[in-house]
């Protein structure tokens, strides 16, 4: 006699509802506790996000991605995708003629982001009912919370694209979970996963190696994963498809990007999931030997596709950028350094960003060991494993760690809650599979361990820190022209002011980033030529701003280093203060080289 099903309770039946819920109310107190609320993230991509928006809005081209007020004379093409703008026009555009067009657009970046937050709900929700059991859901939810309530990239004003990745992978990876395969949970995973990649190609490794999970199933399983890979592959294919007509004009159809959704991509993506289908649909019932030459041939005419049509894309694209670019700018962007360089000093950003990812792989491991679980148990530690190789190349890659280890760590507290690990391990061991869940514990032994950051400590010596609002009202009394400014500040002076800027951390902006680090760095007298060559009109000058602080360091004698040394040339005259932040006009008649002393 088989024991009674015991039914679900209301909060496992309404966890998604009950998690979006609480997350969202603490995102939104939050941003109101920290006086932020209705106001635009701290990000400087959330801020250039906004930019582009606001333009959209009034009145340029969906397909005009230039920046024409960002960078050298002919401003700069970005290569951020219109579908992280589409979710934000749809709210703004029809509350703008009642509430007016500032408050329609403050009111859309408050709200999208909490909106992004179902997408990975959905994600956790789909993925913990994969594994079903006693106490996985409401632990997911518990976990869920633990990493999400007050999440940066999902935080009212927070508008970046990265919160709508997150979410579409951690959904995609969700709906591969479930032993049975069904094929609407596949059509979805490559569905989400198209989008995602059309959203921005840096994921497109999590996308490969989550299609390639899907692919390598098949080839085992033969004819139970039919259906599911069928639907995968079409779907991949259908919103790959769908993501390059709406968004790339027809001019620019065969144009190849090797940083955004482009010709490339939508051959190779179009290409290896509809060859996927194909391949799935006619070769499902034969032999393994069979269906590993078809998987073989899917992956000759993808690697062909991308061989042919865009070869330089098989190579990083910030490779191209000139070595001093890459010294002076691309190793010092913030989300760009490798986790492990914050050891100087920050072992609580190292543990925050990896504790709860290697947890989560760990406990991924300790699911394959099951049958029951295997399947599920080895695709997150492979995504994990894949989490905390990106991370430690690149920091930004962190929080994919963190949101996949929800998983496996939910089912481990789970099992070890209900007794299901087995009657040698103690209940109450749950307790700390919850800790070792949690990124802000990390943190917090982690800072217990950490002296002062020299960064922090330079700061701090350099004197307070530029007030942006302050900068923006006193270059909003100056004529319109090309600032020389922090790369940090560039965002700002593009959303507050009339102004051009020189220099931001875009990669495409890499002329205007070559010029600038160049004047930075160059002795006045030099310096004063690139200016003009530039086009600059004004420079703008925070002692403290860590790019001021590093040109002064690594060129004394440079014209950086001059300025904060008190001996800014005569060339340079004072325009007006704003706090601690200088603006210096370019003056355009010669002879002035003398400094003008201190």
């Amino acid at each position: 006699m088989t024991a009674p099903v015991r039914p679900a309770s209301f909060a496992e039946r309404r966890a998604g509802l009950l998690l979006s819920a609480a997350v969202v109310v603490s995102l939104i107190i939050v941003s109101l506790l920290r006086g932020k609320f209705g106001v635009i993230g701290p990000d400087g991509d959330d801020v250039m996000r906004l930019v582009q928006v606001r333009a959209l809005l009034e009145g340029q081209g969906w397909f005009d991605l230039m920046q024409p007020r960002l960078g050298l004379e002919g401003g700069t093409p970005m290569h951020w995708s219109r579908l992280v703008d589409l979710p934000m026009v749809f709210i703004a555009a029809p509350l703008a003629p009642v509430i007016g067009p500032d408050v329609a657009i403050a009111t859309a970046i408050t709200v999208w982001p909490l909106i992004s937050v179902l997408i990975v709900v959905w994600g956790v929700v789909i993925g913990a009912r994969a594994f079903g059991g006693r106490g996985v859901m409401a632990f997911a939810a518990l976990l869920a919370f633990a990493v999400l309530y007050r999440h940066f990239r999902f935080l009212p004003g927070a508008i970046d694209h990265h919160n709508l990745q997150l979410g579409l992978i951690l959904l995609a990876g969700g709906a591969l979970l479930a032993p049975s395969r069904p094929a609407n949970h596949l059509a979805l995973a490559g569905a989400a996963l198209g989008l995602a990649v059309a959203v921005g190609v840096e994921v497109w490794v999590f996308a490969a190696v989550l299609a390639a999970f899907v692919a390598i199933d098949w080839v085992i399983s033969g004819e139970p994963a039919q259906r599911g890979a069928v639907a995968f592959g079409a779907s991949f294919a259908a919103v790959i498809a769908a993501a390059f007509l709406l968004t790339v004009g027809p001019l620019d159809y065969w144009a190849v990007r090797c940083d955004a959704h482009s010709s490339v991509t939508l051959l190779a993506g179009l290409g290896g999931g509809a060859a996927f289908a194909l391949a799935a649909q006619v070769t499902s019932e034969k032999s393994l030997a069979i269906r590993l030459a078809a998987l073989a041939n899917v992956a000759a005419v993808t690697g062909a596709l991308l061989a042919v049509a865009g070869p330089q894309c098989l190579s990083n694209p910030l490779d191209a950028l000139s070595p001093a670019a890459q010294e002076l700018w691309l190793a010092r962007v913030e989300e760009a350094r490798p986790t492990l360089s914050y050891l100087d000093g920050r072992l609580d950003e190292v543990l925050f960003r990896l504790g709860t990812g290697v947890a989560g792989l760990a406990a991924a491991i300790w699911l394959a060991r099951s049958t029951a679980t295997r399947r599920a148990g080895l695709l997150l530690a492979v995504i994990l494993t894949v989490s905390l190789a990106f991370a430690l190349y690149q920091t930004r890659f962190y929080v994919f760690g963190q949101l996949f280890a929800i998983l496996p760590l939910a089912v481990l507290a789970a099992r070890l809650w209900s007794g299901e690990a087995g009657p040698r391990v103690p209940r109450l061991a749950y307790l700390g599979v919850v800790i070792v869940s949690v990124p802000t514990i990390w943190g917090a032994a982690g800072m217990t361990l950490s002296a002062p950051t020299p960064a922090a400590t330079l700061a701090r010596a350099a004197g307070p820190a530029c007030d942006p609002r302050a900068v923006h009202a006193a270059l909003s009394t100056l004529e319109p022209g090309r600032i020389l400014a922090p790369a940090s500040e560039t965002p700002g002076l593009l959303l507050n002011t009339r102004h051009s800027a020189l220099y931001g951390h875009y990669h495409r902006n890499a002329a205007g980033i070559e010029a600038a680090l160049a004047i930075f760095t160059a002795p006045p007298v030099e310096a004063r030529t690139r200016l003009r060559s530039a086009g600059v009109d004004y420079v703008l000058v925070c002692p403290a701003d860590p790019d001021m602080q590093f040109f002064a360091r690594h060129s004394p004698k440079g014209l950086i280093g001059e300025i904060l040394a008190g001996r800014a040339p005569a060339w340079l005259t004072p325009a007006l203060l704003a706090g601690p932040a200088s603006i210096y006009r370019v003056a355009p008649d010669a002879g002035l080289d003398q400094p003008a002393g201190p």
